[in-house]
This record gives C-alpha cells, structure tokens and sequence, in this order.
C-alpha cells in the first residue's frame, strides 16, 4: 500500500514523496468451532498458518488436524478427539489491527514538537545501550525519552521492551505527553496502541510501520517516524510534530 511520507536526510530538509508500506491483518483462529486467538497475519497462506501456530503450540500433532478452512481473515481447524487441544481461549486485549478499543478520550494532546536530529540522537543512544541487541542480533531494544530523561532497555519481544520502559517511565511521574518512545523492531497497530493508552505522543524506530499503524496513529494524534538510521528518518503521520 502506498502512503505520503517526509523523508528527512542529514541535514534536516524534508521532502515529501510516496512510499511503499506493509499491509497488516487480523487472523482468528478456531479450533472445533471455538475461537482460540486472534493473530496478526500479513494475510497470506492462512491455512498454513493457523496449522502451523496449532502444532507449534502443541494442540494437535500434525496427524490430529483433521482439515482446515479459511473463509476471509478466519480460519477453522478441526482437530481429533485425542489432541491436546489449545488451553484456555485467548486474545489480544488490544485490537492489533485497528484500534477499535481506543476510545475517543485517548487521543495524544497536540502540541509537543522534536527535532529531527533529537530523533536520530536517540536512536544512536539506543544502539550504544543496547549491548546484547548488538552483539546477538537475538533482541529487541526499547527506549523512552522525556526532557533529559533517557532509559534504554532490552527484551525478547518487541511489545515486551516497549512495555518495559514505559513502565519504567510512569514509575517514575514523567510526563509522557512529552515523550518519544523508540524501538528496534517493526511498528505495528498494537505499538501505536501501546502509546496512545499512555499519552505518548512519538512513536520511533529503526525498522519499518505498516499501513495499519499509520492508520491507526493518524486516528489518535500519535506521529509515527520510520526507518531512524544512519543520519535520516521518514515521518509517516502527524509531521507536524517533527521539526528541522
């Protein structure tokens, strides 16, 4: 899907172009009629997919899938009597794909601007913090700033950092209305949802967005900055936030 952007370079001077972005769905999955989880999918090989989160997850062994079948973003195994079976249904709390649980009080306040090279000094800071994102490659990196607050951590997920130096920052009262929140991984629905349930305003990172995301993001007010790596960054909403 195509979508505007402001690609900002070294020197500060943003242009506005197209560019090119990642498609985000929603999967359910139902076992024997009973919805277990919902995922998020790019939306191909569903079928492959749903059979490949049940074995994995060790509800059936590739022998007890007895058939699938997909209709839309939906897709239904049905398993034997003797598999183990999913746990308890599970889903996201957080509507990953489009926000539908944020209400209209949750919107991000305008307002609060950052620097270009504000952003890309962050995002330096993050790479020199994150020592076992660098040497492993096997990580996520996440960090938080307000004013000349920093914190930097790590985690095995993406949504689990975030989720880290957020709490780390409302443990100690900054004000998150003037905070950038930055990782290393792709910024999906759920990450821009992430911020808007605690105000914060930017939302970086050194990887890619998805058209949902920006979406989503333009819908509560949240300026998300793509791709903030060697000396520029591409703005996919709100720009207005981001100044020279």
């Amino acid at each position: 899907m195509m979508t505007t952007i402001w690609k900002y370079d070294r020197n500060g001077t943003a242009t506005k172009c197209e560019d090119e972005v990642t498609e985000e769905r929603a999967l359910t999955i139902y076992v024997n009629g009973t919805r277990v989880v919902r995922l998020a999918s790019s939306g191909e090989f569903v079928d492959a997919a749903a059979v490949g989160h049940a074995v994995s997850e060790g509800w059936a062994r590739p022998a007890q899938i007895l058939a699938v079948t997909v209709e839309e973003r939906s897709a239904f195994l049905t398993v034997s009597s003797d598999a183990p079976g999913p746990g308890a249904p599970t889903s996201i709390d957080i509507d990953c794909i489009s926000g539908d649980t944020l209400t209209e009080d949750m919107a991000v306040s305008p307002g609060f601007t950052v620097s270009a090279s504000w952003i890309q000094d962050l995002a330096e800071e993050m790479q020199r913090s994150a020592l076992h994102w660098r040497n492993t490659g096997g990580v996520h990196a996440a960090l938080v700033a307000q004013g000349e607050h920093v914190f930097c951590c790590e985690d095995i997920s993406r949504h689990t950092a975030l989720d880290k130096v957020i709490g780390h920052a409302l443990m100690h009262s900054w004000n998150l209305r003037e905070a950038v929140l930055m990782g290393t991984g792709r910024i999906p629905a759920q990450a821009v949802a992430q911020a808007a349930r605690v105000g914060i305003p930017v939302l970086a990172s050194r990887s890619a967005t998805t058209a949902q995301a920006v979406a989503l993001a333009e819908r509560v007010g949240i300026t998300v900055v793509a791709f903030v790596r060697a000396g520029r960054l591409n703005v996919y909403s709100h720009p207005e936030r981001v100044v020279p």
